[in-house]
């Protein structure tokens, strides 16, 4: 049996770290009660648990999940893989899926989502495990005698019983991940063998046949739609939905998922379109989530006349809001037209199977909408998106150009993910040299995914509140994205929404041809100047407060904000205007601050981060120098502020030091309120600041994303007659 050398430096860098942690143990219990200790699995004390914790991350390694098919594959073959790697795909193909017929006739796609039934991400965290059993039971006995004078008291009893479901959670666990790597090896293969292949009635067949098992969330219904796909609405598909939505999407648009709690967003999202002139075709997908009242205000706002749309009588908003700047009198001087929309309604629910109506719910509801629009090149917005260029600059990107997407990275916080969890997407990926995926010519993941942001630590990467995506282009990894999506654990606690699926799904189909805008979020609005406004007032560094994320690409140009226009994200003038900085405000400037729109002066990246840990196969552990730096820091307003009592007394500035992260968290506008810094004291003891970048922008710019606010602001059009 061969070894590749990756699995021997993965293998050599295990075998270290145990060694080092058991010395370290070794050094402080001796050497002959710490072999006892190894050889006892029923003690219950800190270093036995330690001791499992690195067992298990050994034995949950990406690396020991290989498909379970590999070895009745290769058989087959007489164990040649080089003969394998040379047969014609339709060859290998017909083998490997008339072997899983015939083992397994049963199979379908999983969902794991019993709560008896679900992945158990803490399995290397065996002492907190026992310790949140233990506070239960002892909640429990407290309740239950209340009246009594009798203590808790923990037994071998309860430590055995609390093994013992330890265990059983850890080994369902283990099956299960196998599980989940088997579906999406067998997704990939499924795309290789199939997806824009000349196929025989035989494989047409078996193609039908592993559609309906990868999928089995899919009718074969085409979804609600005038004019979509054909001019029957409703109708069957003519033999595989995933075929026929492959080969039929064409074109260029818009996608956006809603339901009616974002109408009021979408048709202000609809009017700034139309004041960037907009031109590519609208699709609203949606699940009959939407009111017919609420459909039409939509619809409305695409085509109505720009005089109705513009119509300073149709709300106070016009006038209270930037009072010089006349919409109706003044819009061609932005080179507005305001043209009209096509804009089309689709309902997805007849193509989602009854039983499943509830497993897309918010922001997964998103991944449906790539698969169901009739576009191929796709512009996927949130509601509360705002674009401030004309969209089809997204596609006229060079990160587009280069490879059918265009992803934006996420606020670098300073939030961290466990190693655990992304070894577990690890174990998605085609990852390892030597398995099926070689056989079949599908590439394996390179550092470009492994060595990312989120694979290295960091729990924010993706933000998504704009997507540019070649549908065709990337298909394979846009379908990987629904098992994810069903899988609510481990992903849906390791992920927030569907910010992560985008390159997680591109990544575990073999496909890294994928790009992200070079610079993280910034934190968008004004600078603070007045120095007794800041958080840091002797800091050197900028600082620019926001409940609004933007996104500059290369050229410093600003593409699009997130949350709206409004100045909070929520209005929560009456809670914040006692708290800090509000409190040194004069007279109406801060109702008018929070009755105005958000002010676009500047823009501020953060520095980046260095890695949290290195890449999972050489070192599930944090960098111990860096991850000890942060416990002699100073601390942000942030963390004092933390975990203070109710009723103590908040620190609201700190004059002695600067920033020490390049993001800080505050509670105004009911905690989506950041601050942003571009100059944080240095991670590295040779500067003394790490540096990130300051824009400001020009009279136009200004004037131009003014009113464009004033646009998304202006409310919502009256209806005719």
């Amino acid at each position: 049996m061969r070894i590749s050398l990756r699995k021997i430096v993965i293998l050599v860098s295990l075998i270290l770290l145990i060694s080092f942690t058991l010395l370290k143990i070794e050094s402080s219990i001796g050497l002959k009660q710490l072999k006892s200790l190894i050889l006892d699995t029923e003690r219950f004390d800190s270093i036995s648990f330690k001791l499992h914790d690195l067992q298990i991350k050994k034995e949950f390694h990406y690396s020991n999940y290989l498909y379970t098919g590999y070895n009745n594959f290769t058989n087959h073959f007489g164990n040649d893989l080089d003969h394998i790697k040379s047969l014609p795909l339709k060859e290998k193909c017909q083998i490997l899926f008339n072997q899983i017929n015939e083992t397994n006739p049963d199979w379908k796609l999983s969902v794991f989502n019993e709560p008896k039934n679900r992945f158990e991400k803490s399995s290397d965290k065996k002492e907190q495990f026992f310790q949140d059993k233990i506070n239960r039971l002892k909640d429990k006995f407290e309740r239950e005698n209340l009246d009594s004078k009798k203590k808790f008291k923990l037994t071998k009893f309860h430590n055995q019983s609390i093994l013992e479901e330890f265990n059983e959670k850890v080994a369902k666990s283990k099956i299960i991940m196998q599980e989940m790597a088997d579906s999406t090896t067998l997704l990939r293969i499924y795309g290789k063998c199939f997806l824009n292949q000349d196929l025989d009635k035989n494989q047409r067949d078996v193609y039908n046949e592993f559609t309906t098992k990868l999928f089995p969330f899919l009718t074969n219904k085409l979804p609600l739609i005038d004019g979509a796909f054909n001019d029957q609405d409703g109708s069957d598909y003519p033999e595989n939905p995933v075929d026929f939505l492959y080969k039929k999407s064409n074109g260029k648009g818009i996608v956006v998922s809603s339901a009616t709690r974002h109408a009021r967003d979408l048709v202000r999202l609809i009017m700034v379109l139309r004041a960037l002139n907009n031109k590519i075709p609208i699709q609203i997908m949606h699940k009959g989530d939407i009111t017919k009242k609420w459909l039409a205000t939509i619809e409305e706002a695409a085509v109505a006349d720009v005089e109705v749309l513009l119509d300073p009588e149709s709300s106070i908003t016009h006038t209270s809001v930037l009072p010089d700047l006349k919409l109706l009198e003044q819009y061609k001087e932005y080179g507005s037209v305001f043209p009209k929309q096509d804009l089309k309604f689709v309902n997805l629910a007849p193509c989602i199977k009854r039983t499943f109506k509830y497993s897309f719910p918010g922001y997964s509801n998103k991944i449906l909408a790539l698969l169901f629009s009739t576009f191929d090149e796709i512009i996927l917005l949130d509601a509360d998106t705002v674009p401030l260029v004309p969209p089809e600059e997204f596609f006229e990107s060079q990160e587009y150009k280069k490879s059918g997407t265009f992803f934006f990275q996420d606020r670098s916080l300073r939030d961290t993910n466990d190693y655990m969890e992304t070894n577990y997407f690890t174990t998605l990926f085609p990852s390892n040299e030597e398995s099926i995926d070689t056989l079949f010519d599908i590439p394996r993941v390179t550092e470009k995914t492994l060595n990312n942001k989120y694979m290295t630590g960091w729990r924010h990467y993706q933000e998504a509140g704009v997507v540019a995506f070649n549908k065709k282009q990337h298909y394979i990894g846009l379908l990987m994205m629904f098992p994810l999506s069903l899988w609510q654990e481990p992903v849906k606690s390791s992920i927030w929404g569907d910010k992560e699926l985008y390159w997680i799904g591109l990544s575990a189909a073999g496909d890294e041809n994928y790009e992200f805008n070079p610079n993280a979020a910034a934190s968008v609005g004004e600078k603070t100047v007045r120095t007794e406004r800041k958080f840091y007032p002797n800091s050197v560094s900028n600082e620019v407060c926001s409940t609004h994320p933007g996104h500059v690409n290369s050229d410093g140009k600003l593409l699009w904000i997130n949350s709206g226009f409004g100045y909070c994200k929520k209005n929560g003038y009456y809670r914040d205007r006692i708290k800090f900085p509000f409190t040194v405000f004069e007279g109406e400037e801060l109702m008018e601050l929070f009755n105005s729109p958000l002010k676009i002066r500047s823009a501020l990246i953060p520095p980046d981060l260095p890695n949290f840990r290195e890449p999972s196969e050489f070192n599930p552990e944090p960098e111990d120098e860096f991850r000890d730096s942060w416990k002699h820091r100073k601390k942000d307003i942030d963390e004092i502020n933390e975990n203070l009592p109710k009723d103590s007394e908040r620190t609201e500035f700190i004059p002695f030091w600067g920033p020490q992260k390049g993001w800080v968290k505050n509670s105004i506008c009911f905690g989506y309120f950041y601050c942003a810094y571009d100059n944080v004291e240095s991670y590295s003891n040779n500067k003394e600041f790490d540096k990130g970048k300051f824009y400001e922008f020009d009279e136009s710019s200004i004037k131009f994303f003014d009113y464009l606010s004033k646009v998304w602001l202006t409310g919502i059009p009256k209806k005719k007659g």
